[in-house]
């Protein structure tokens, strides 16, 4: 009897997850990290909806669209139960009709609640199954297989409302990815779904330099936030090398945006490069700093300065500044010149009242000697991805492709139907998580008892 309890506590306390439990962090141990993120029950509820609207047989050619057929058959293709069919139901995003109450079609599938979707507390359950048998089905597809997202949404539109999408040409999977990923930092959203996106992400597919490097640098802060440091060094050293390399190139909306906002002597294309490639020599100092890797640790400082460097050059002081002269100050023991730079970022608007609090108790530690504990809060990875990414998402933000997703009505339909999925897998989750360590207790149970 006490040996299966013991195999029992085992088994929870491993597929919780427990920390102390886990193992040194190395670029493999990343990897498998992150492959596990990516084979999550939500990544593939995310990955679901992606393909029930990616594979809707419409193109250029499409005339008439039988939503009924489509669901049916989607719901062979996918393994769909009752409660996914109706939620991966494809029909309100695109046919605009008004309710009684003269509410479009859009906006009441925006408002519904999770019971009025048969997604009850009673039917969580069932909900749950569901889900892994659609995992067991989709797990060999690929939502790229089938034409880019903004390509079905345009197609359809033209079918339903005689409406026209327009989202730049050519237009790649990657762009559609990426499009996404953006668009998710400004949302409360499950951060498994932002590493699938950015995962999607082919930096080869994308042209110009500016946006291999941005899409390097969004792919390092996320492995940064999920603490995979190995990985999150190898995108900053590519967003790096991207920018190294001769012939620079710059999109023409992020040209736009630059020449708005130029410094006196420089170019867009030499502003723009400095900008990025600062922001990833700091990114990847922050990296290497916390990877507790004794040959890459002894690197970050290199990096730092090298970001201050570009800075420098550009005559920027601004956050980013002030934190790495922060970190090199603290580092060579300099506690009069580190205190000035801190004093600059407790005044920073960018920065919480807490976050401010973190400062002054960084301060304590400097002037009672105390260097290690002052570094704690400069390098913590909540803070530092954030900040990183402030700056580098100042460019991307303003891309016209993604405002397709944020700032326009074809977009807002398109949010819409994620809306609808977010709310039901929230409700879902708590109860998911137990069904699945449930489920790998069972078979983990079966094969040792």
């Amino acid at each position: 009897m006490f040996n299966r309890l013991l195999i029992i506590s085992l088994i929870v306390l491993t597929t919780s997850g427990f920390g102390f439990l886990s193992k040194k962090s190395s670029l493999e141990s990343d990897f498998e990290d992150q492959q596990d993120t990516l084979d999550s029950i939500f990544v593939a509820y995310w990955k679901g909806g992606k393909i029930s609207l990616r594979s809707l047989p419409l193109n250029e050619d499409t005339e008439i669209i039988n939503f009924e057929a489509i669901s049916d058959q989607q719901a062979k293709d996918l393994g769909l139960g009752p409660h996914l069919k109706k939620l991966f139901d494809n029909k309100p995003m695109f046919e605009e009709t008004k309710s009684a109450s003269g509410e479009s079609n859009s906006e009441s599938v925006e408002s519904s609640s999770v019971e009025e979707d048969g997604l009850s507390i009673t039917h969580i359950y069932e909900f749950s199954k569901e889900l892994y048998k659609m995992k067991d089905k989709t797990q060999h597809l690929d939502e790229d297989d089938y034409p880019t997202f903004l390509e079905v949404i345009a197609h359809g539109k033209r079918v339903t409302s005689g409406e026209t999408l327009n989202y730049p040409k050519p237009w790649t999977n990657s762009l559609d990815h990426w499009a996404f990923a953006l668009m998710m930092e400004a949302r409360t959203i499950f951060n498994s779904w932002k590493t699938y996106e950015l995962e999607k992400v082919d930096i080869n597919e994308l042209v110009t330099t500016d946006f291999k490097s941005m899409a390097s640098l969004h792919k390092g802060i996320d492995s940064l936030r999920n603490g995979w440091f190995f990985l999150a060094d190898q995108s900053f050293t590519r967003s790096i090398t991207e920018l190294n390399k001769d012939n620079f190139s710059l999109a023409s909306s992020t040209e736009i945006l630059v020449n708005e906002q130029l410094i006196d002597g420089f170019t867009a294309q030499q502003q723009t490069k400095l900008v990025l490639r600062a922001t990833s020599y700091l990114m990847r100092g922050w990296a290497r700093e916390q990877s507790e890797d004794e040959v890459l640790s002894a690197q970050a400082s290199d990096d730092v300065e090298l970001a201050l460097k570009d800075f420098n050059q550009l005559g920027i002081d601004n956050e980013l500044v002030w934190s790495a002269e922060s970190y090199l100050y603290i580092k060579k023991e300099d506690t009069e010149r580190a205190l000035i730079s801190l004093n600059k970022l407790s005044h920073s608007e960018m920065l919480s009242a807490n976050e401010k609090e973190l400062i002054e108790d960084t301060k304590t530690h400097l002037k009672n000697r105390e260097p290690d504990k002052a570094m704690n809060f400069l390098t913590d990875k909540i803070f530092m991805y954030r900040l990183g990414f402030s700056y580098a998402y100042a460019y991307a933000e303003q891309v016209e492709w993604v405002a397709i997703l944020s700032k326009t009505e074809e977009g807002r339909d398109i949010l819409n139907k994620f809306n609808r999925l977010e709310s039901a897998i929230k409700t879902a989750k708590e109860y998911l998580s137990l069904e699945e360590v449930k489920n790998k207790s069972k078979a983990l149970l079966g094969d040792v008892l």
